[in-house]
């Protein structure tokens, strides 16, 4: 992830709700407002708005928890299910601002335009920006609806989305040096030409110094995305059914349009004192480009249709879920991609211990929003092709010592058909001036393909003191085996994850932060280059003046630390933010 990300998600790690748990959707201001948006490194997502974080009464913990997917990065899972206080004025709305060093600055805003109990239209936008030299800016705004027709809800929502950023990270040279292009000798006419092109639908292209040197130095994203669908009610027993349709736009200025329209339904009914049923996708993908210089390497559209028959038996103390997933694929990908969906949970002391184990697998189509959301330095016409997981088998067990604490450790071990790895894009000329200006590797990412096996140990610990404390602690090892390259490039053996909030008083919270990621391998050529550690601290605090009233500080990267999270592109320093909430 960018500095940007960084920066934006470490300034509104405080002022968005990064709480674990389940919150309902009016909103208040009677404690610290904190924006959900993902840290550096820790979540790769959109940066979205939420509301505000409420006091938290009696955990019901889940009966199921799938293992942390571990793969970028360490995922958030939720420890418990929250009974939620009811709370004064639910239809207020808020508006929080925010600003600090680098010239970082935010701002939140939501409110229910409807709430009627059975019909909710809610109305959110936000902005998180930094205009230093690592400039990145992202605004989104949405409208969502939701309605109960009985034992049927409809909803349906809009959401745009537009961001900005610079391509600040380091160039290198032959010898993986940092490299400024411009004080190559080697002449500006001569042709350098792609090195590890997946060839899609063209061949490698060459193209001068001079294009290299006056490549695009930022870039802009537009995202845009519409759904409409309906689904039973949580609560309904007999048939339970979804259909969604989702329209999803991603542009790139200087590179990819992508449409989506992906469909979904599904539904399950009672057999006996068991459950079959049975979920059917279809995603449409098209694609076309801001590109004149070269025919973009994907294909102009293609389709991915998946089905997941299963039978389920559901018991108070266990329950089983037998099936299988089948995707298949036309005009692009594999043609067909079978797996497994067979989960089980025994409930062996309930209330306090229960194991649980299955063997699944995955069809995931790459669509190039999520791509630009985990790398947004990606080369401009890359498309990373699907992923294919025929075999995910994991074990684990679940135990509540005591009331508040919950402790859940697992093993997994997954292989993968096609995984993915981001090396710096390369370029290689046969007239260099010299030997270290035969190849560049530049700033934006390419993306290697192999087969391979990751075998995840985890763990995960959640404590919790009912309107006081929150702590939880994951942690996972990633052991990565790839059959066509020698490293898995860019990825971490140890990622761990602190994270805590303490209530000093009815007025006054402080909350903090730890992240790390071990050692990573980037790829320059035949050069192996070690990626240092990654060790970021974050310090927040919030104090309600009224009940209308808060005001919040928040220190990111505590240790000033300048790690490098793709490899060229160091984060930014340690930064402080400050601001303000306000209800209305």
């Amino acid at each position: 992830m960018n500095i940007k990300s960084k920066i934006i998600a470490a300034f509104t790690l405080f002022a968005i709700s990064v709480s674990a748990q389940d919150v309902d959707r009016n909103v208040t201001v009677e404690r610290e407002y904190k924006p959900l948006i993902q840290d550096a490194g820790k979540i790769t997502s959109v940066p979205t708005v939420t509301e505000a974080n409420v006091q938290k009464s009696t955990p019901n913990y889940n009966d199921i928890n799938l293992p942390l997917e571990v793969g970028q990065s360490i995922q958030t899972l939720s420890a418990a299910d929250l009974e939620l206080e009811k709370r004064k004025n639910p239809n207020q709305g808020f508006v929080r601002i925010g600003a600090g060093n680098y010239l970082n600055n935010m701002l939140d805003f939501a409110l229910p335009v409807i709430n009627r109990g059975d019909m909710r239209l809610d109305l959110k936008a936000n902005h998180l920006a930094t205009f230093d030299d690592k400039t990145h800016s992202t605004s989104n705004a949405s409208l969502i609806f939701n309605n109960y027709y009985g034992k049927m809800e409809m909803l349906a929502g809009i959401n745009a989305g537009y961001e900005y950023f610079k391509y600040y990270g380091e160039n290198y040279n032959a010898s993986g040096t940092v490299a400024d292009l411009k004080t190559f000798t080697t002449s500006t006419s001569d042709l350098y030409t792609e090195q590890n092109l997946v060839r899609i639908s063209r061949n490698a292209q060459s193209v001068t110094l001079d294009n290299l040197i006056n490549a695009a130095g930022n870039d802009k994203l537009w995202r845009f995305n519409a759904y409409l669908g309906a689904k039973s009610a949580p609560a309904k027993t007999g048939l339970r059914y979804e259909a969604v349709v989702n329209y999803n736009k991603f542009s790139s200025r200087n590179g990819l349009t992508e449409d989506i329209i992906h469909t979904k339904t599904g539904f399950n009914n009672v057999n006996g004192k068991n459950r079959i049923g049975v979920d059917v996708e279809l995603q449409n993908m098209f694609y076309k480009s801001n590109l004149t210089s070269f025919v973009i390497n994907v294909w102009d559209a293609y389709s991915v249709l998946s089905m997941n028959p299963y039978y389920s038996f559901e018991r108070e103390n266990w329950n089983v879920r037998l099936g299988v997933k089948t995707s298949f694929s036309f005009v692009y990908g594999r043609p067909f991609s079978p797996s497994p969906d067979i989960f089980a949970e025994w409930k062996a002391v309930p209330n306090w211990l229960a194991f649980y184990g299955g063997v699944g697998g995955d069809y995931k189509v790459n669509t190039l929003d999520v791509a630009m959301t985990e790398n947004r330095f990606l080369f401009s016409d890359l498309r990373i092709q699907d992923t294919y997981t025929p075999v995910n088998a994991y074990f684990g067990v679940k135990i509540k010592p005591v009331y508040n604490l919950l402790l859940d450790a697992y093993i997994s071990y997954k292989y993968i058909d096609n995984q993915y790895f981001y090396i710096n894009k390369d370029y290689n000329t046969a007239t260099p001036a010299s030997p270290d200006e035969s190849t560049i590797y530049t700033n934006k990412f390419n993306a290697i393909y192999s087969s391979a096996t990751l075998t995840n140990i985890g763990f995960r610990a959640n404590y919790n003191i009912r309107n006081s404390l929150n702590v939880q602690l994951k942690g996972v090892y990633n052991g990565w085996k790839t059959f066509d390259i020698p490293v898995a490039w860019q990825k971490p053996k140890f990622e761990a994850d602190l994270t805590g909030e303490v209530r000093i008083s009815r007025n006054m919270h402080v909350n903090g932060s730890l992240f790390f990621k071990g050692e990573r391998q980037a790829k320059l050529g035949t050069i192996i280059m070690t990626m240092k550690p990654v060790t970021d601290v974050n310090l927040g605090t919030s104090y309600t003046y009224l009940n209308w009233f808060t005001i919040f500080a928040k220190v990111n990267n505590l240790l000033n630390s300048n790690y490098q999270e793709f490899y060229g592109y160091e984060v930014q320093g340690m930064n402080v933010m400050v601001g303000a909430a306000f209800s209305f």
